[in-house]
């Protein structure tokens, strides 16, 4: 749920400043925060974290970039496709 609203966050502030790098580096600040928690818990190590938390930042890297590329119907897609891979695949 945290997820959604970030990302939607996320996708307007995009839109207000044009600038996904800046987008993908709070996303990535999210993982990383979050994942402290997994690994206080003993539920995660270290270095689990920082591969988690970069393969997070490329991948809504990626995103966000295609995002500011795009306009119109393919805007649309890459949003739906990009919220599916950010909510359930990361």
């Amino acid at each position: 749920m945290i997820n959604a609203l970030f990302y939607a966050a996320l996708v307007r502030l995009l839109i207000a400043t044009d600038k996904p790098f800046l987008c993908s580096s709070l996303y990535a600040f999210l993982i990383l925060a979050m994942g402290f928690l997994s690994v206080q818990a003993g539920q995660a190590t270290y270095r689990h974290l920082l591969l988690s938390t970069a393969i997070g930042f490329a991948v809504s890297s990626t995103i966000f970039v295609l995002l500011s590329k795009t306009d119109g119907t393919v805007w649309w897609t890459v949003v739906i496709i990009g919220a599916v891979v950010i909510l359930f695949i990361i």
